[in-house]
């Protein structure tokens, strides 16, 4: 099974909009644009990302958030004409970042706009956390998605599984896997303590490391930080990949996942668009990972 990690590509174009029509958070989320990331980001980069992608042919494409700027309607309309051009929802796994749902009426627009790339909920809901953790199943791999995008106060980029979803989580994570199956969480934020600031960390990174740690899980997926990650907790690999649309470092990663005799043989390559902003430049791989899980480990 191939498929790709991309993240935070903050697509949305602010240039219709105004400070003053704009309340609360949202206008510092409009100033931290205008004078940062409008520079920062590039929809140049990430169409040439985008097609970068299509021409792996992946099995899966797995986005772990940050679709737009400060969650406007318009915004989102906007994300999700590039979510169907990644493809459709069999194909495409998405978890929404906190950029997504930056403020009260955001949620109601994702259900408006990207009801085909979320969980079927049977009513609207002001539950962020409502019909997760999402889960798909492809060729002996679980990919469960968690929602960490809570609403925030101004200045703050925190996110929360809350009690109800780490409760979900743990009941799935607990049931004995199918023969070799291979589990990988898709999750927004940093997932563990310590691997970014207070303000824009997971509140429950520990009870989430607790979950992890007595569970079979062979991969963990995020964004939220805009740089490449690696690390291992137990025997579990953790991966950042950088914004897809960054002028710095924009990347995507592939994920091989073979099943053999003896268990899962497992390939991952970091590709990263090449230094400088031609519209020659492509994407090249930078790190390259190969590693083994035993049968009937995950």
């Amino acid at each position: 099974m191939r498929f790709i990690h991309l993240t935070d590509p903050h697509l949305s174009n602010l240039d219709l909009e105004s400070f003053n029509t704009l309340r609360g958070k949202r206008r510092s989320g409009f100033l931290s644009w205008k004078r940062n990331r409008r520079r920062i980001h590039r929809r140049d980069i990430l169409d040439r990302l985008t097609d970068a992608v299509a021409a792996t042919a992946p099995d899966r494409v797995l986005v772990t958030g940050d679709l737009v700027q400060i969650g406007l309607e318009s915004e989102i309309i906007e994300a999700a004409d590039w979510l169907r051009s990644l493809g459709p929802a069999e194909k495409v796994m998405l978890v929404p970042g906190n950029h997504d749902n930056y403020a009260v009426d955001s949620l109601p627009a994702l259900y408006r706009h990207w009801a085909d790339y979320l969980p079927s909920v049977p009513t609207p809901t002001h539950d962020y956390t409502a019909g997760y953790p999402l889960v798909r199943e492809c060729e002996g791999v679980k990919l469960l998605g968690v929602n960490t995008s809570c609403v925030t106060r101004i200045f703050s980029a925190a996110g929360e599984l809350g009690d109800g979803q780490r409760q979900r989580l743990a009941q799935l994570l607990e049931k004995p896997a199918k023969e070799d199956e291979f589990r990988c969480l898709l999750i927004h934020h940093p997932p563990f303590p310590g691997m970014t600031r207070r303000r824009k960390a997971l509140r429950d990174a520990g009870q989430l490391l607790e979950i992890v740690s007595r569970s079979a899980l062979g991969l963990v997926l995020y964004g939220h930080i805009h740089h490449n990650r690696e690390d291992i907790h137990g025997g579990t690999r953790s991966y950042c990949t950088a914004s897809a649309s960054s002028i710095d470092n924009a990347s995507y990663r592939i994920f091989e996942l073979e099943k053999e005799a003896s268990g899962w043989h497992c390939r991952m390559q970091l590709m990263t668009l090449e230094r400088g902003l031609s519209p020659h430049a492509g994407f090249r791989q930078m790190k390259e990972s190969f590693w083994q899980v035993p049968g009937k480990s995950f």
